[in-house]
């Protein structure tokens, strides 16, 4: 029960909490038109996170939606990362 807590899914959840906790922290920094994308985005990536934490999954419902979660957060990430293609033009 113990190795499995440490090496099992039960790390793996943690991990992808805490990536999700640090990417939610960046995005309500944001500016409001990329800020609402992303909090959506992630809002969604919060409820696979959640399921995977409360339910008691098979393997390959496991591995899918963490894979799921993991692609997810990338791409929010990278949203962030060029949040200079997302600006919107300035009137003059």
């Amino acid at each position: 029960m113990f190795l499995s807590s440490i090496f099992g899914t039960k790390r793996r959840v943690r991990k992808i909490r805490k990536k999700w906790d640090r990417q939610r922290e960046k995005a309500l920094k944001l500016k409001e038109p990329l800020r609402m994308e992303v909090l959506k985005k992630l809002d969604q990536i919060e409820l696979n996170i959640r399921s995977l934490e409360e339910q008691n999954l098979g393997r390959v419902n496991f591995a899918r939606i963490m894979k799921t979660a993991e692609i997810d957060l990338e791409e929010t990430k990278a949203i962030m990362k060029n949040k200079e293609l997302y600006r919107q033009p300035q009137s003059n």
